[in-house]
């Protein structure tokens, strides 16, 4: 049965506290590869998570979908191995991505900053690499740090 989870946790090297998930499931498609304008490789690719709900008519499935992009060596390994189908584990940090319909209506969808993935034997044709785990580097740029003059970062108060 796939799982996926959300955490808060404190991240005390950055300062920050970030919305963490990890998802086990199948990915929707390919990997897509391609550059930043400075070069960076960033892959995206999207994975479906499976559960399972009692209702009154019965056991139900129900699936969450998650779009994931990756930076860096990593993202280029995924793009070169994750097709349709694949089992993976992904651990990462999650955020909301607006979008704007066809109809001009607006959106936000979830989307996973990858931080570190795993093949997690094989996928729906039985195939793939069990227990290959790889941690992704950091992107360049995530944002700017915010940080009150004279107070201790939160993690430190305890």
């Amino acid at each position: 049965m796939a799982v996926a989870s959300t955490l808060i946790r404190i991240t005390k090297e950055k300062n920050i506290m970030s919305a963490s998930i990890s998802i086990l499931g199948n990915t929707g498609g390919n990997a897509e590869l391609r550059y930043s304008q400075e070069g960076l490789p960033i892959a995206s690719f999207s994975i479906a998570s499976n559960s399972f709900r009692k209702t009154q008519e019965g056991k139900v499935q129900v699936t969450e979908w998650f779009n994931v992009t990756a930076f860096g060596k990593v993202a280029e390994i995924l793009a070169a191995n994750v097709k349709k189908g694949t089992h993976l584990l992904v651990l990462g940090k999650l955020t909301f991505k607006p979008w704007v319909t066809k109809n001009n209506e607006p959106r936000a969808g979830a989307e996973v900053i990858l931080q570190s993935f795993e093949f997690a034997g094989g996928n729906r044709n039985g195939n793939g690499d069990a227990g290959v785990e790889m941690v992704a580097e950091e992107p360049s740029y995530t944002g700017p740090a915010v940080e009150t003059a004279g107070s201790e970062p939160f993690a430190d108060q305890f």
